[in-house]
């Protein structure tokens, strides 16, 4: 009896998939603990159980690997923010600390805020980041931030304009000698920030 032709796709389809799923999860784990420089396809392959001919049948390079992972990575990295508790109550507040805190883990660090902007370059990195965190940005900007502000700028505006402060601040944390210290200092300054950009109190 034969296999029908659709099941046969199905299951290669299947078979692909997990393939995938499988080098993407390699992928991070090299990334992020060893870096771009020193994790080579090979090793991708190996950890994922496959050959480095499945590596290129998915991904045309190691750029385009390390793309699919800085994807993967932002989008949680936003994922996480949305689902903070205290989101609804402070906004502002909350959101900054969700995002220093999740952007010191190694993923963020090393993918995100070290090798991404050397291996993609700064722009594409921010057409990535821009693309998962508008959505966010601008709910939170709508529901804190001065309506006279909201006029004059534009909401699109605000939103990109505190994007770059926020990865600009997780990059100089990624490399300072002292992350802590760095990162309370400079969460100190982007309180004030968000004060200074609130709506009065009433």
């Amino acid at each position: 009896m034969s296999i029908p032709k659709n099941a046969v796709k199905r299951l290669r389809d299947l078979h692909a998939e997990a393939t995938r799923t499988a080098l993407l999860a390699a992928a991070r784990r090299r990334f992020s603990q060893t870096g771009f420089a020193a994790t080579s396809l090979d090793d991708v392959a190996g950890d994922a159980g496959t050959t480095k001919g499945a590596v290129y049948h998915h991904f045309k390079d190691k750029k385009a690997l390390f793309r699919a992972v800085y994807e993967e990575v932002s989008q949680e990295l936003i994922a996480t923010i949305a689902a903070t508790p205290d989101l609804s109550d402070s906004p502002g507040e909350a959101a900054l600390h969700a995002f220093l805190v999740h952007a010191g883990e190694p993923a963020c660090l090393r993918v995100l805020f070290t090798d991404g902007p050397m291996v993609l370059g700064a722009a594409e990195c921010r057409a990535i980041d821009t693309r998962y965190s508008l959505g966010l940005l601008n709910r939170l900007i709508e529901s804190q931030v001065a309506p006279d502000l909201l006029a004059s700028t534009g909401i699109d505006a605000l939103s990109k304009m505190l994007l770059a402060v926020f990865v600009e601040s997780a990059q100089i944390i990624a490399s300072a000698p002292e992350p802590e210290v760095t990162m309370a200092g400079i969460k100190q300054v982007l309180n004030r920030m968000i004060v200074a950009l609130s709506k009065p109190a009433v």
